[in-house]
């Protein structure tokens, strides 16, 4: 009983990292959408400033989008580490050694890909504050 209560311990394990996933999920894509709302209203004329600063704005603006883009992509792919790691296990919970490994392995990789959306959104965000610089610059210049 207690080596099944084991096996089931390790493979559930990947399954609770999956809501602090979910949470980044949920506030990258909050930002995500406020970034495209704001590229909307630059595209409505909506924008201050020269159109080189324009220009510049729309450019940061879409660096900061596919830094975005990338994050979920890495977070997704986290998420299907995890459900595929806990899947594998419970599958192959008749053979513990080669699930542990499974498990192992999708579990890091899906790490590897939360760690990787971090450090995107670490980069998203020192270019937004790049970002908030300069229309600081524009608005005490003119």
């Amino acid at each position: 009983m207690e080596s099944l209560m084991s096996q089931l311990g390790t493979w559930v394990t990947p399954l609770l990292l999956l809501p602090g996933v979910a949470l980044l999920v949920m506030s990258t894509s909050i930002r995500y959408n406020r970034l495209h709302d704001e590229i909307h209203q630059l595209d409505e004329g909506h924008a201050h400033g020269t159109e080189d600063a324009a220009t510049t704005h729309l450019a940061c603006l879409l660096r900061r989008g596919r830094y975005f883009r990338d994050a979920l992509i890495a977070l997704y792919v986290a998420v299907a580490c995890f459900a595929l790691g806990a899947l594998t296990g419970g599958v192959l919970a008749l053979w513990p050694h080669h699930a542990l490994w499974a498990i192992l392995g999708l579990s890091g990789l899906g790490v590897v890909a939360v760690l990787a959306a971090a450090v995107l959104l670490v980069r998203e965000s020192w270019l937004s504050y790049e970002v908030l610089e300069d229309h600081a610059r524009h608005l005490t210049e003119g």
